[in-house]
């Protein structure tokens, strides 16, 4: 690609009023071309970074998101850093973006994170959330804790990332969770249970010898089967 050697703020400025357009109709043609010319500038994820991350504007965080769908390595780094700020509001804006891109680069800093946010389970659940795009099984160790937190999304996150990483040593817990209060995380544990079956359905038979929960015998019951299906 082509490098603009010499973008100034004004000049990223101006082409941004553009990029940040709604992409649709006769839009669409402009905003590409002031998108593509954005992505020349060196500096551009640095001045979006410190000017249009954190501050609750969802047209500008769109657009950022679009403009690096394909390439959002570049931004890895700002990422990181954000995610360590103390500003909540670019931490969030920040998690959305890894989430949008299932960017795999940023765990290292994620499970640094999560006991920050215990007390912020928006933020939490979206943390959790995140870490499964690693795909490294060393990192559901820093989840175990989360899988019988007060808060439902939370539980519903931990117990789903742990799936994704195929996370064995969480398998007891999980199964606990198949008789959660909540549906949704029930649920879920009976997905999670299923992508491990391998190992899950050995343990899923004991705890069916020793339970005579209506509830549980359902949810194991359906895990058995493969009936549980969860698509995101």
């Amino acid at each position: 690609m082509f490098i603009i050697l010499n973008c100034s703020d004004s000049l990223i400025e101006r082409l941004w009023k553009t990029a940040s357009l709604w992409r649709a109709g006769e839009n669409v043609q402009k905003v590409d071309a002031a998108r593509d010319s954005l992505k020349k500038c060196p500096q551009v994820v640095v001045w979006l970074f410190n000017n249009k991350i954190g501050k609750r504007d969802r047209f500008a965080l769109r657009a950022i998101k679009d403009m690096f769908l394909d390439n959002y390595q570049r931004t890895v780094p700002y990422l990181k850093f954000t995610l360590l700020s103390n500003d909540t509001l670019k931490v969030k804006d920040a998690l959305y973006l890894i989430n949008e891109w299932k960017a795999k680069e940023i765990a290292d800093v994620l499970w640094q994170i999560l006991n920050r946010y215990d007390d912020r389970p928006h933020i939490l659940s979206s943390i959790i959330r995140a870490m499964a795009y690693s795909n490294d099984k060393s990192y559901g160790k820093y989840l175990l804790d989360f899988i019988d937190h007060d808060d439902e999304i939370v539980r519903f996150r931990a117990i789903q990332t742990l799936g994704k990483l195929k996370y064995y040593p969480a398998i007891p817990q999980i199964i606990l969770h198949l008789n959660d209060s909540v549906f949704s995380v029930r649920y879920i544990s009976c997905f999670a249970l299923y992508q491990m079956r391998d190992s899950s359905f050995k343990e899923i038979e004991k705890f069916l010898r020793i339970s005579n929960d209506s509830t549980f015998l359902y949810f194991a019951n359906l895990t058995l089967s493969g009936n549980c299906f969860y698509q995101k």
